[in-house]
């Protein structure tokens, strides 16, 4: 066996580790694990057909990160949350998302207004419906969208870290109103980058984000 060969093996094992994790971050970020709901090993191999060791590897990366956490054997999900790590993410994402929204807005063109335009209208559409997942997946899709237009791959991947962690608990808010809060500031945003507003956009972004704080102080 040729030298080559005996280095691109491992590559391969790595491709299927880094995509199994990058589907379980898909499924976190898009509204698929909620706090108090548990998956298994087993489970999520049978799902995304592969075998245990990948997902093994990949809830540990995760697990890692503070994003999961063991709840009993070989059962996964997402950890309780403390008012300090609230706080501490309430912080954080403010400084960070509003940068990168600020750099999207003043990179806007006709085709990223049309965009934000019609998942606005699936948020506002989930919003009405009550329809928690919807809703929580069409929010990471507004978000992101916004925070890909920033152009910055850095930038980007602090972001999605963050929300790792908080985007679980998004889940909580649709009894307290907050989603037809967010519906609101969500739209300031959109006239913010039509308008080619980025301080509006700011405005509007640093209140979406303290209002869901708001709410979940006082459910954790």
């Amino acid at each position: 066996m040729s030298v080559f060969s005996q280095r691109i093996t491992p590559l391969r094992r790595e491709t299927l580790q880094d995509g199994v994790f990058r589907r379980l971050c898909e499924l976190i970020l898009e509204g698929g694990m909620v706090p108090g709901q548990s998956v298994t090993v087993a489970s999520l191999a049978e799902a995304f057909d592969v075998s245990p060791m990948p997902v093994r590897e990949a809830l540990a990366r995760l697990t890692s990160m503070g994003v999961l956490t063991v709840v009993s054997g070989r059962t996964i999900g997402v950890p309780k949350l403390s008012r300090e790590r609230l706080e501490d993410l309430r912080r954080v994402r403010v400084e960070v998302e509003t940068t990168s929204a600020r750099w999207a807005a003043e990179r806007a063109d006709a085709a990223f207004v049309t965009q934000l335009s019609a998942v606005l209208e699936q948020l506002d559409a989930a919003e009405r419906s009550a329809d928690p997942k919807s809703y929580v997946a069409a929010n990471y899709d507004f978000h992101f969208a916004l925070y890909r237009q920033a152009g910055s791959p850095i930038l980007l991947g602090i972001i999605e870290n963050l929300w790792l962690q908080i985007s679980p608990y998004f889940h909580l808010l649709r009894e307290s109103g907050n989603f037809r809060m967010s519906n609101r500031q969500h739209e300031l945003i959109y006239q913010g980058v039509a308008s080619c507003m980025p301080d509006d956009v700011v405005t509007a972004l640093a209140a979406d984000i303290d209002g869901a704080y708001d709410v979940l102080v006082r459910l954790i």
